[in-house]
């Protein structure tokens, strides 16, 4: 199954190198705003980006009826009360929430993106997943400072505040290029990193590089989450719920549209209460970043237990 799930992970960068470059392409002809840009953005992170997380109801009751016995009712408060946990903290202090999140988030991505091919024998291949992930933060950052930079100040509610000074930027992402670059040659050198996998994993760093670099921030990361992140996801789900992937992934559909769309619609609602008090854009960016980071850690804290 490993081998097959590679290959189709394989197939997404392929299918996502030729998407860019068919945005790229088309970016001048069609030339939309950026308030249409943000509701898009908006609207395939509130579907296709939460949909993996969906599934989490049904992993979730799975996994604790085998261990404890936990009640489908006290599953779904104590994964609530965590989303609600996460808003209150936001708002008493965003500051130290932003920056958990971003290192929650830098690890949790780098871990879904290279889990497959760094297996458990390395030590410190957390630090590896952190690195890799962490690209999704210090790239917007490095290409796009300025747009960036807004969006942390709008979600941190502040008009003059740099959460990570543009020098450590500059310095820490060519060192991370440089550990992780010799990290992949190290363990390809001692035959465990089989070359294709070698070669894949460079090919989707280079795709995250070259969408941070052409596209805005919100659409950068909108690519990546929905594109990468969230599809290579749903495949290992289809792959779990049935060995034809295929199949399976019409068994995710079933089990994940009831809690994405109900999602999705909270969403939206929240995006046409609070339109009338600020931007479009200044809503989506509080929607899409404050609401995946209440969503991120009841999901990880979930799979850490299951991982375990």
């Amino acid at each position: 199954m490993e081998m097959i799930l590679k290959k189709y992970f394989t197939n997404i960068n392929y299918f996502f190198f030729v998407f860019i470059i068919f945005l790229l392409l088309i970016e001048d002809l069609v030339n939309l705003t950026v308030t249409i840009k943000y509701i898009i953005c908006f609207f395939l992170i509130a579907t296709i980006g939460i949909s993996h997380g969906a599934y989490d109801s049904h992993k979730g009751l799975i996994f604790l009826n085998k261990k404890i016995k936990f009640s489908k009712l006290l599953f779904y408060l104590t994964y609530i009360s965590l989303v609600l946990f996460v808003f209150i903290i936001w708002y008493l202090n965003p500051k130290i929430s932003l920056t958990i999140f971003l290192i929650i988030s830098s690890f949790h991505f780098g871990k879904e993106d290279l889990e497959i091919y760094i297996t458990r024998i390395f030590k410190f291949r957390s630090i590896i997943f952190f690195l890799k992930g962490s690209l999704i933060v210090l790239l917007p950052l490095y290409f796009k400072p300025e747009e960036t930079n807004e969006i942390f100040n709008n979600i941190l509610f502040s008009y003059s505040s740099n959460l990570i000074p543009d020098n450590f930027v500059k310095l820490f992402l060519p060192v991370n290029l440089l550990i992780q670059f010799f990290f992949y040659v190290y363990i390809f050198s001692k035959r465990r990193l089989l070359y294709k996998d070698f070669l894949i994993i460079f090919f989707e760093i280079l795709l995250t590089v070259i969408i941070f670099y052409f596209f805005s921030t919100i659409t950068a990361f909108t690519l990546y989450f929905c594109f990468i992140h969230s599809l290579k996801n749903i495949i290992i789900i289809s792959s779990q719920l049935n060995t034809n992937i295929y199949l399976g992934f019409k068994i995710f559909l079933l089990k994940s549209l009831p809690i994405t769309i109900l999602t999705f619609l909270i969403l939206l609602a929240s995006l046409y209460v609070f339109s009338n008090l600020e931007t479009l854009e200044e809503v989506i960016q509080k929607i899409v970043f404050i609401g995946l980071a209440s969503l991120t850690l009841p999901h990880i804290v979930l799979h850490y237990f299951i991982d375990r």
